[in-house]
């Protein structure tokens, strides 16, 4: 019996799996093998980010309308039957291509598509426990070890499992060390009984239900990105609702029957809002890249000789800027007041992608008020104000998107080029990774209710006094008693604190591709040690491969070709153990 081992089965856990049988059956190789599985939370198929038990103010960050997962084919073998699953279009009984272009954009809770996920996981699951195929466990995985480079075994919080011949890790966000200034601010929070800090943003439930939230508390909330949006929610909601009333043209209103002021301030390094993303089909596809340009895109940026010859991201902004400048010339309600030819666009797209802090007048000034800002895009996302070049340029990057991912993970540039081509992908998320219109006309309710105070939002000075946490900017000042850090963990595999990844790092077993960055994988996702003739039969897929692939955290990517890549390759190798035993 051939075992194999799967850490983390959330989704991109649950689909490298159902890859994994299917390959398996359709080589009619599905014998001799066990599949042990670990989940720390016991989410089989959703994980943690999906939980079914989250609060429904925690939104999916892509609208339903191109969340095309596709479904899965029954499976029939000797040995096991499973059913089809529907895709999630069909699941949600919705089909779009029959759906009008001016229906708003829907972005459910993140519990619907985990139940999808759940749903698709057991229907998978089943049929293979009864044909025990498969176990599940709900352990924490703390450490592998490999054994005469023969054998695996996963130590996990209450046990060892011995004899694997090959181990997936798709672990998802690992925690990571704290910064200084928040160590700091966890030691005086608890040295001070009136202050409370949370470290994380979720699950939300931790702050809604402590004692020391009310209706009276100002909340710092470290962060002004999408998770801030889920807390500022969750917590709002929790006071009062938001409504719409299209009868007065207002499109959202923050109503609460407590005496609220203040209750958030939110605080970040640039100061600089989440862009929301056009509000139906119609507007979204004025930013959408022909499929030509889009093939020639393709070819440009995956030419392993221009990709070994790149000193820099230059070769990447080249072949976009022409794309972009194209859509935007196009736009009737482009914001081109000074009638710029598109070969001096292409110029300025280029610009602003290496420095978005430029000031011109084609694109939203950084040095505007955050709500001034929100309140310029939220009109472009709906149609009802000219589009900035910055506006359009997030968007076409997020059409984009699919194809620099596709073409630049595992490319030919240097390691060097690589981080500043991630560096340049993070940059656009801002925009690319916008949330949905709604969100921003949240925001924008509770600003104008001064229940969200955005004084503070650009880099305040902050002070830590008997009150609570003091912050001062441009001659205000105000203190908070809750505060909240919303900054999720980046991918640097230096400064991840899980023990398992901790271990393998320690026994070598994973090599870093760069400092700032995760680890070294082949295109199958297996590991690549520090000892080159080492083969190692662990691979690794998720947000800690950042560095040899990129755009690995979308939910789509879960679905993506990298869990079929890897799949392919372990049938392949069960195959090969198949005919040699």
């Amino acid at each position: 019996m051939r075992k194999v081992g799967i850490i983390g089965i959330g989704p991109r856990g649950g689909y490298a799996l159902e890859r994994l049988i299917v390959e398996l059956a359709e080589q009619n190789s599905l014998i001799n093998i066990h599949i042990s599985l670990f989940e720390t939370t016991g989410n089989f198929g959703n994980g943690q980010v999906y939980d079914l038990d989250q609060n429904a103010s925690n939104w999916i960050n892509i609208t339903e309308r191109v969340l095309a997962l596709e479904g899965r084919k029954a499976i029939n073998t000797e040995t096991v039957k499973i059913k089809p699953f529907p895709s999630y279009h069909e699941w949600i009984n919705k089909d779009f291509s029959t759906l009008s272009e001016n229906e708003i954009d829907t972005y459910p809770p993140r519990a619907k598509l985990g139940k999808f996920l759940v749903e698709r996981f057991q229907s998978l699951i089943k049929p293979l426990l009864k044909a025990k195929i498969v176990s599940l466990h709900k352990e924490q995985a703390i450490k592998i070890e490999w054994i005469d480079y023969n054998q695996l075994q996963i130590i996990t919080d209450s046990t060892r499992h011995n004899a694997f011949d090959e181990i997936l890790l798709t672990i998802g966000h690992q925690s990571t060390e704290l910064s200084n200034q928040l160590l700091d601010w966890d030691k005086y929070a608890k040295d001070n009984e009136n202050t409370t800090l949370f470290k994380s943003p979720y699950p939300v439930d931790n702050f809604l239900n402590h004692n020391n939230l009310t209706s009276k508390s100002t909340i710092a909330i470290r962060g002004f990105g999408l998770a801030m949006i889920d807390v500022v929610r969750a917590i709002a909601e929790k006071f009062g609702g938001f409504y719409i009333n299209q009868k007065e043209n207002v499109l959202c209103t923050y109503q609460t029957e407590h005496a609220i002021k203040n209750l958030f301030i939110p605080f970040s390094l640039d100061g600089l809002p989440p862009v929301p993303k056009p509000l139906n089909a119609r507007i979204d596809s004025w930013f959408k890249p022909s499929k030509a340009s889009i093939l020639s895109f393709e070819k440009q940026i995956g030419n392993t000789q221009i990709q070994k010859d790149a000193e820099s991201p230059h070769f990447l902004l080249a072949a976009f800027a022409p794309i972009a400048a194209s859509v935007f010339s196009k736009l009737k309600n482009a914001n081109n007041i000074q009638n710029l030819s598109k070969q001096e666009i292409e110029k300025l797209i280029m610009l602003w992608l290496n420095d978005q802090s430029i000031a011109h007048a084609l694109i939203t000034p950084t040095k505007q008020s955050a709500e001034k800002s929100m309140r310029n895009f939220e009109a472009m996302a709906t149609g009802n104000a000219t589009v900035s070049l910055d506006y359009c340029i997030g968007q076409v990057w997020r059409h984009c998107q699919p194809t620099i991912y596709r073409a630049l993970s595992f490319n030919d540039c240097s390691d060097e080029v690589f981080v500043e081509i991630i560096a340049l992908d993070e940059s656009t998320k801002r925009y690319s990774y916008g949330p949905p219109v709604e969100s921003i006309q949240q925001l924008l309710a509770l600003a104008k209710a001064d229940i969200l105070n955005l004084n503070m939002i650009n880099d305040p000075n902050i002070e830590l006094i008997t009150e609570g946490w003091q912050f001062e900017h441009s001659g205000k000042s105000l203190t908070a008693t809750i505060l909240i850090d919303s900054v999720l963990d980046s991918p640097k595999i230096n400064a991840v604190r899980s023990p398992l990844v901790q271990n393998m790092l320690d026994d070598g077993l994973i090599k870093v591709v760069h400092d700032d960055l995760g680890v070294t994988t082949n295109k199958n996702g297996y590991l690549i040690s520090n000892n080159k003739n080492q083969k190692v039969p662990i691979a690794l897929l998720g947000r800690l491969a950042k560095g040899t692939i990129i755009g690995v955290d979308a939910i789509l990517e879960c679905f993506g070709a990298r869990p079929r890549q890897w799949a392919q390759k372990a049938t392949q190798n069960h195959m090969d153990w198949l005919n040699k035993n």
